[in-house]
This record gives C-alpha cells, structure tokens and sequence, in this order.
C-alpha cells in the first residue's frame, strides 16, 4: 500500500470540500465500502445497494473524477461484454481539525499492484492444475 497526503489528480482549492462532501454521502460510502475489499463491476453493486442505474453511474463518475475510485481491471464476459472491475483508491481517510482548519489525509492504493497480485494468484491457480 502506498501513503500518499493529497490524491493522485490535479489539486483544487476545493478538493478536501469535495471529498468531505462524499463522505458525507451515504451512497458514497456504501459504493466505497462495497470496493474496498476487492474489485466488482458496477452492475453487482448496483444489485447490492437497490439502486436505480443512472444514480449509480453518477456517483461512480464523481468518486472517480476525485480520485477515490478506480478501475483495477477490465474483463471480458463469455458474452464478449467489456466489464470494468471497480476498486476504491482509498483504503483510509483521516479528517483532522486544527484550530480553524480542516484537513484530509487519505492513503491509496496501488491499482498496479492489485492487478499484479490478481495475475500472480490466476497464474498459481493455473500452475495447480
């Protein structure tokens, strides 16, 4: 895992707002805990959480445009379907208050390494065999 104090896109005055704004978000929330632990394509969340489509891809675009949500994979379906994976690129925020400011501190993940330890584990499966 990888400690980074500020997110892996472009800086705005207002990204911590952002970010808090999300978290704040109980849709949020649950899409990011739903991605923490492994990667999922976004129609399993969406039949996990019983939400209606178009708000699910809405908040998927936001968390990832803040960089707190990635795609750690593509996979294509027996039906020849391009299915992204989803994975939150946070695995820990931290929210400070000191004196009359706030602050955010989050560490991210390494989607590289996901992806590597995905491929290692599918290649010993197939070394077992």
């Amino acid at each position: 895992m990888q400690v980074v104090e500020r997110a892996p896109v472009p800086a705005s005055d207002h990204r911590e707002d952002r970010i808090l704004e999300a978290l704040a978000d109980p849709t949020m929330r649950a899409i990011l805990l739903a991605l923490n632990e492994r990667a999922q394509p976004a129609p399993v969340i969406e039949s996990e959480l019983r939400m209606p489509h178009s708000s699910l891809y809405r908040k998927i675009h936001e968390l990832k445009a803040l960089g707190l949500l990635g795609v750690e994979r593509v996979e294509i379906t027996p039906q020849g379907k391009r299915v992204e994976l989803l994975r939150a690129l946070v695995s820990k925020v931290t929210v400070e208050m000191d004196g009359g400011r706030l602050s955010v501190r989050a560490m991210f993940r390494s989607l590289a390494e996901e992806r590597a330890r995905t491929m290692w584990s599918a290649i010993r499966e197939e070394v077992r065999r």
